[in-house]
């Protein structure tokens, strides 16, 4: 039952992740967070919080602008190597291992982001629900919290039950997709197939938030919504939106 309800953990302390996505990742890392700066209009030295940091990406690039910043992850490993890059950057960026519903650093911070659809992932709303709290309790008052989140109605209407990605590294990467409408979640089994034959595949399950729910679950942390975006680019949210971008205020 605890692998199905903590998926994450299978999936975020594996080795192949990190030598899948993370180039790739790292290389887009700058362009957004300029776009991040941009849309909650910071300036250095402002105190950021990166939550559900994953290998520091984010945090490094912030830091290098002059950001005070302190990564939380959940994932040994991705803080592991977070810290590593970190150091091989000569960045100041800390990170710890903590886990979002019960933060293990303490505010104020002017600042929180939460990239790369990394929300939603716990098997109920009231523990989504403390993540939020959370932020909250650390976020200064006035301070801004960024949520990078999927556009739950282009996902659903644009819905395919199976996707596949031959990379460049002739890698094979097959998404098989479900969607619990009872349940609110997509949910889809990742597998990859390298050249050699061999075999890798884990699960994925998020909820499947929509913009009013999300707003509806801001307002309960103490937050004011101050933005709604389709994109880190700020382009106006539409149904057909690659994303949705919350910027929201704490009270």
């Amino acid at each position: 039952m605890r692998g199905r309800r903590e998926w994450w953990r299978d999936v975020f302390d594996r080795p192949t992740f990190l030598k899948l996505y993370e180039r790739a990742d790292v290389e887009r890392a700058a362009t957004q967070v300029e776009q991040v700066v941009r849309l909650l209009d910071l300036h250095p030295p402002a105190r950021v919080l990166d939550l559900c940091s994953g290998y520091g990406r984010h945090s490094v690039e912030l830091a290098r602008r002059g950001f005070d910043v302190v990564g939380v992850d959940i994932s040994e490993m991705q803080v592991r190597r977070a810290a590593a890059r970190a150091a091989a950057a000569g960045s100041a960026a800390a990170f710890v291992v903590g886990d979002a519903r019960a933060l293990p650093v303490a505010g104020p911070f002017d600042a929180a982001i939460n990239m790369f659809l990394s929300f939603g992932y716990f098997a109920t709303d009231a523990e989504n629900q403390a993540m939020l709290a959370e932020v909250a309790r650390v976020l200064r008052r006035g301070g801004r919290l960024l949520i990078d989140f999927w556009n739950r109605e282009q996902e659903i209407r644009n819905f395919q039950p199976v996707v596949l990605d031959r990379r460049d590294d002739d890698i094979l990467e097959i998404e098989d997709w479900t969607f619990d409408p009872l349940a609110g979640r997509l949910n889809w089994v990742n597998t990859v197939i390298f050249p050699d034959g061999r075999r890798e595949a884990w699960t994925h399950s998020i909820r499947a938030y929509t913009v009013a729910e999300v707003r509806a679950m801001l307002d309960a942390a103490g937050f004011a919504l101050a933005a709604l975006y389709g994109g880190l680019d700020g382009a106006p949210y539409t149904l057909d939106a690659e994303a949705a971008v919350f910027v929201a205020e704490r009270l």
